[in-house]
């Protein structure tokens, strides 16, 4: 298999036939680029046709394209390679080939497109391969980021720009149906919280925390009271299969303890507050898949296949971690990425929001602060009160202090800033305590 054996000769020579009839049509394939073709006389034909285009000449005919090319320095060499007796041949047989819409012309302009994408990758990832075979090359990495990055970068094209008069009123109706309840975009369980940031469509909510600070937790408080709002939620979860998942939210709806629970040191009343749980959460829309090697593929697919058959309001990842530390994933570089297609690929294209944690090293920074935060909409950062905090706020103001470090979507907090949280990890529950008085500065 060589890159030569990637072609779309016959969608190649419509794009010409078509623009040989209506030149004009060059200005809807503006993406289209000369090196795009394969065929060199196509190419060369295809600039000169585009050229004549942006001059107002409408007549396409040999002599025009000829002129077309020598008059401009950089194609004058263009025209030796073209003969009259080609360019009659091509303009006879134009008529059968041309295309007369501008729909059949971009469908002929994306078959070309895509075979030179294909070429260029196949081309890109061979330089790749003896990349990996030389030992001598250093930064290999960043070095095949940067190959392959190329092609991704001229490939990558926009649809057609509407003008700003046309998207307005589609922008304002979306702003309105994120609209809630003195907010935009779905509440947290905590008021104070909302003051900040909620659960937007097309957005990702990052709680941070170190190691056993009860990250899935709050997140599992947090999936319960989407759930008693009604809302499908897709957990996806890479520390608890379903069974352990299950003993923890039956504790948290039930109240009982979840040693006790899960021991059976539960009395018939209580026994019968767990079975109405167990019965309420069959009423929701609800899923819960347990991955413990997180991968960008499965993910996606996973996140396609509940949406398509069951509906989904809510993304949940529990949790976003680095394998560089043992965890689920080869690289930071990897994470960085994975986090970029929650948001952007999932949440963005599929209109969903999203919650994710990760895990926060002993300086109170995210693992991969850079890559996260990049991507992010909102993090949160939960940590222990110190017994100092606690005295100074008081008791009833709780035990876990949750900072916004980054926010895209709302006010940012002051140097020493914090909501008061009450955590109580014996039945798997967060609340909103009651909010301390910042001391006035002097």
């Amino acid at each position: 298999m060589r890159a030569d054996d990637i072609t779309r000769i016959e969608s190649e020579a419509g794009i010409i036939s078509s623009l040989a009839y209506h030149p004009e049509f060059s200005f809807y394939s503006e993406n289209l680029l000369p090196n795009h073709f394969y065929n060199k006389e196509n190419r060369y034909i295809y600039v000169a046709i585009t050229n004549l285009a942006r001059q107002g000449i409408t007549t396409v005919d040999p002599y025009n394209i000829l002129e077309a090319l020598r008059s401009c320095e950089a194609t004058k060499q263009y025209a030796d390679e073209l003969t009259i007796e080609q360019l009659t041949d091509f303009i006879d047989n134009s008529e059968g080939l041309a295309r007369h819409t501008i729909e059949e012309y971009k469908l002929l302009v994306d078959n070309v497109m895509d075979a030179a994408f294909r070429r260029d990758t196949f081309q890109s990832l061979k330089e790749c391969q003896a990349m990996c075979f030389n030992e001598s090359v250093k930064d290999i990495e960043q070095k095949i980021y940067e190959t392959l990055d190329d092609v991704m970068m001229e490939f990558t094209t926009a649809n057609e720009v509407p003008p700003y008069s046309d998207v307005i009123d589609t922008c304002w109706e979306e702003i309105k149906g994120r609209q809630s309840t003195g907010y935009a975009g779905i509440p947290f369980k905590f008021p104070a919280l909302n003051e900040y940031a909620t659960i937007e469509r097309g957005e990702l909510f990052i709680f941070g925390a170190e190691q056993k600070q009860g990250k899935s937790m709050m997140l599992l408080n947090c999936a319960v009271d989407l759930l008693r709002h009604d809302y499908a939620v897709l957990y996806l979860d890479s520390e608890l299969n379903t069974r352990l998942f299950t003993a923890r939210i039956l504790a948290h709806l039930s109240g009982i303890e979840y040693k006790r629970l899960t021991a059976g040191s539960y009395s018939k009343e209580e026994e019968k507050k767990i079975l109405d749980a167990k019965e309420w959460l069959k009423t929701r829309k609800f899923t819960h898949i347990y991955i413990p090697m997180f991968d960008q593929q499965s993910i996606y697919t996973a996140v396609k296949k509940v949406k398509h058959t069951q509906g989904l309001d809510v993304l949940i990842v529990d949790y976003f971690k680095g394998r560089g530390e043992g965890d689920a994933f080869d690289s930071y570089q990897e994470l960085g990425r994975f986090v970029d297609m929650v948001k952007n690929q999932i949440c963005g294209d599929m209109n969903i929001a999203g919650i994710g944690a990760a895990q926060a090293t002993i300086t109170g920074k995210l693992a991969d602060s850079a890559k996260i935060a990049r991507n992010a909409s909102t993090i949160a950062m939960i940590s222990d009160k110190t017994p100092e905090e606690i005295e100074a706020d008081g008791a009833e103001c709780g035990n876990k202090k949750l900072r916004i470090t980054v926010n895209r979507n709302g006010m940012q907090m002051a140097q020493g800033e914090y909501i008061d949280m009450l955590f109580d990890g014996n039945h798997i529950l967060y609340e909103q305590a009651k909010q301390h008085i910042p001391e006035a500065p002097f």
